[in-house]
């Protein structure tokens, strides 16, 4: 075979593959487009950050990245000091809130027998000055007697208008309230349980069962209110979030069921999943600088939307996954017809976690013990029952 014959075999040979290339090229731009599969699918699911509730200097950590925690379980502690401090000074305040309050219903007491004492002395002050108004004529007391027993009415009328004002203000302190529930006691008893949440918030708690990742706590370390130590990640929190082209949406509606595989596992391990909802939006409307259409430069790109899918529970037990893993996913198209919108919220998942209700847990036996060692037992009739005007009158 000649040379000029090799070359043209060669050519012709080059452009079959070129062709082929771009054939191939075409049908998965055209063909393959409108096939509900894609690789461009992603491990999601919840990532706990957990942060301190108040600042101060770690004094130990009880975790580390990979390792399990459990629902509850000590992560990190806080150093104590300043919050034991604090609580001390708050059951001080509590006590003496309490035995102030005793006090000022023993003053409403003592006024009201102060205002009968002067009631008594102006009627004896009234009759004395009656007696000598009757004989002051005919020379019976001497003008400066007189005089006197006016004086002496006078004084006993306003000493008791002063007691029954100064029974007044005690009496507003106090009527129709009870010591346990007076304003004053219940401002100390709030800062004493203050007192005791800052003290329960040196420790930190995992709310939920996961791996803990990226921790960036370190012993010794200072944190500030809300400061990022370390992450939880539940892996019976996750789900899959595929990303498919604007124009596989066609036929997609929640509750189809989609064949997935992952990089992890391969092909022997298939995960049946199920649609759970369709994006609000494009991927490219939730970046933090979307497109400007508006501004007449720019170029028409075919959108993703990512598609939530759920994972059987069961499946993820035996195969786990982990965030942000490559995953492969062909919905069944032929699978049902639901909503493209859910008509209701009853399927949206709850997430919640109980062991922030325990923060307060102790701190109203503290309060009621305070109280009851503080209490003047000969008011304890007045701890639950409201004082009113006509008590001890």
């Amino acid at each position: 075979m000649s040379d000029p014959k090799k070359k043209k075999i060669i050519v012709y040979f080059c452009i079959s593959i070129a062709a082929l290339v771009i054939i191939g090229i075409c049908v998965r731009a055209f063909v393959l487009s409108f096939i509900p599969y894609t690789d461009d699918c992603y491990v999601e699911g919840n990532q706990i950050v957990i942060t301190p509730l108040k600042e101060g200097f770690i004094k130990s950590i009880h975790t580390d990245d990979t390792f399990l925690v459990k629902k509850g379980q000590l992560l990190i502690e806080l150093d104590e000091t300043d919050a034991r401090i604090a609580l001390d000074q708050a059951r001080e305040n509590l006590a003496n809130t309490v035995r102030d309050v005793c006090r000022t219903f023993h003053q409403v007491f003592a006024y009201r027998a102060e205002i009968a004492v002067k009631e008594a002395e102006l009627i004896k002050n009234e009759q004395d000055l009656e007696h000598r108004t009757q004989v002051i004529d005919v020379g019976g007391v001497s003008v400066e007697d007189f005089e006197h027993a006016q004086a002496y009415a006078r004084t006993a009328f306003y000493e008791l208008e002063m007691s029954k004002n100064l029974y007044q203000k005690e009496l507003a302190l106090v009527q129709g309230t009870t010591i346990k529930r007076h304003p004053l006691v219940l401002a100390a008893a709030q800062a004493l349980e203050d007192a005791w949440v800052q003290l329960y918030r040196c420790k930190i708690y995992s709310p939920v069962e996961g791996l803990a990742a990226q921790r960036r706590a370190q012993v010794g370390m200072w944190v500030n209110k809300g400061e990022s130590l370390l992450s939880v990640i539940p892996l019976d929190q996750i789900w899959v979030n595929a990303n498919y082209k604007e124009t596989q949406m066609k036929k997609m509606r929640i509750g189809q069921s989609v064949r997935i595989t992952s990089d992890l596992y391969g092909k022997d391990v298939v995960y049946n999943g199920r649609i759970v909802g369709l994006p609000g939006g494009a991927g490219n409307a939730y970046t933090i600088l979307p497109p400007e259409n508006l501004s007449g430069n720019w170029i028409k790109i075919v959108q993703r939307l990512p598609v939530r899918v759920a994972l059987d529970k069961d499946e993820l037990c035996r195969h786990p996954l982990r965030i942000g893993l490559s995953m492969e996913a062909t919905v069944n198209f032929d699978d049902g017809g639901g909503e493209l919108i859910p008509k209701n919220n009853d399927d949206a998942p709850l997430y919640e976690t109980r062991i922030y209700a325990d923060e307060i847990c102790g701190s109203k036996d503290l309060i009621e013990r305070i109280v009851k060692q503080n209490l003047d037992p000969s008011l304890a009739m007045y701890a639950e029952t409201p004082l009113l005007i006509e008590d001890r009158q």
